[in-house]
């Protein structure tokens, strides 16, 4: 079971039922549900995710006698392009997964600080407690905020920290999902924190660092109000900025964090 976010477009009667439920901001869309997650719903952030879980559909590839199934809230999976052993559903972890109990071998559970309030981590991981076989590993990874760098970089930390705070969610999320895994049941295996220096030019750095950028032009309608910047070629000088001042020294690092648990026996 693998629970990244993954999306396309589709014009039967189900996407027709999604499309009507997004809101647009900045000529981007974005999910009207009672979720919390504020990432866009568009081409273009269908294409960041491809990257981002591209490496999935490789494991399914390499792993023909395996089932895999990806899970999000809405129905936006990919229609073309993916292994025959590899199902796509929709569920929500928060209310009740359309699985019975004990179906799962693996979960692996990715980049989701943006998705969950603080009281929703525990409900979210209780249900995959609850959907896991005994004996089963759950896998999560999860990225923290953007560290080190200069005042610019802290500045916009600290903005992001406060403005998720505000909608209620965690932003030091990562550094408390061991603690949630154990009070929900699993027993953690190991952690794991790896720091992504975004000033390196080795192709992996420059790749996160590509994704930082995608990100906050994704998150633009919330990040120009807290950072008061009043026009589009305001916020576009922002991302060049930001490209620049990762890489400045001190360079800035974006962790990323991984935990392994079981689930007894």
């Amino acid at each position: 079971m693998s629970v990244p976010e993954t999306h396309s477009s589709s014009l039967d009667p189900s996407a027709q039922k999604e499309k009507a439920s997004l809101n647009i901001m900045s000529g981007r869309t974005f999910h009207n549900t009672d979720s919390v997650y504020w990432l866009p719903n568009d081409d273009a952030e269908n294409e960041r995710l491809d990257r981002t879980v591209g490496a999935d559909l490789d494991i399914a590839s390499e792993h023909p006698n395996c089932q895999f199934v990806g899970i999000d809230i809405s129905d936006v999976f990919p229609k073309e392009n993916r292994p025959p052993n590899v199902h796509f559903q929709t569920g929500n972890a928060l209310e009740r997964l359309p699985f019975d109990d004990n179906t799962f071998d693996f979960i692996s559970l990715r980049f989701l600080i943006l998705a969950f309030r603080v009281e929703e981590w525990p409900v979210a991981l209780k249900e995959l407690h609850r959907v896991l076989k005994p004996g089963g590993v759950i896998e999560s990874m999860e990225c923290g905020q953007l560290e080190s760098g200069g005042d610019f970089i802290q500045d916009l930390a600290g903005r992001v920290t406060v403005f998720m705070e505000s909608r209620g969610q965690d932003p030091h999320v990562p550094l408390r999902i061991p603690r949630h895994l154990q009070d929900a049941g699993f027993e953690v295996i190991e952690t794991n924190k790896e720091n992504i220096y975004l000033g390196q030019s080795d192709p992996t750095n420059r790749a996160f660092l590509s994704d930082v950028i995608s990100i906050y032009k994704g998150i633009k309608p919330f990040m120009a109000v807290q950072l008061n910047l009043q026009t589009d070629k305001e916020y576009d000088d922002f991302l060049v900025r930001l490209a620049i001042e990762c890489q400045q020294e001190p360079e800035a690092i974006w962790s990323m964090f991984s935990t392994l648990a079981r689930k007894p026996l």
